[in-house]
């Protein structure tokens, strides 16, 4: 008989938006331009995210 198995968790991704909101949060602080920080942490947010979800993909056995 077939056992159910649990379906697995999402990846947490902590580390990559700890990163990009202190890189955001810096860069709109040293340049004034606060919209533009949160732009940077944004983006820097999703691009680590969806780098760090293949590196953990790849290594998955």
């Amino acid at each position: 008989m077939n056992t159910p198995q649990s379906p697995q968790p999402p990846p947490l991704h902590l580390p990559e938006m700890v990163i990009a909101t202190v890189a955001g949060v810096s860069f709109g602080v040293k340049t004034g331009n606060y919209f533009a920080g949160i732009f940077v942490g944004v983006v820097l947010g999703v691009v680590l995210s969806i780098i760090g979800n293949r590196v953990r993909s790849r290594n998955k056995p």
